[in-house]
């Protein structure tokens, strides 16, 4: 069998060059795009939400005597 391992060389710095530009492409995609805020950021606040409001509620509400 007989190797060629120039041609398997100039395949694999080939293969790799359009997988740099690939994630540099994807790189300056991610750029353009806003950052999303986490879910567990929006779900925390909204819970801190609802307890204060809940406590408002509490507190505004007469207590039976």
């Amino acid at each position: 069998m007989d190797d060629n391992f120039y041609a398997l060389e100039m395949l694999v710095i080939e293969r790799l060059t359009d997988a740099r530009q690939a994630a540099h492409r994807a790189h300056l995609a991610a750029l353009g795009r806003p950052r999303r805020r986490p879910l567990r950021v929006g779900l925390g606040e909204s819970l801190i939400a609802l307890g204060e409001w809940l406590r408002r509620s509490a507190v505004l509400t007469p207590q039976p005597s």
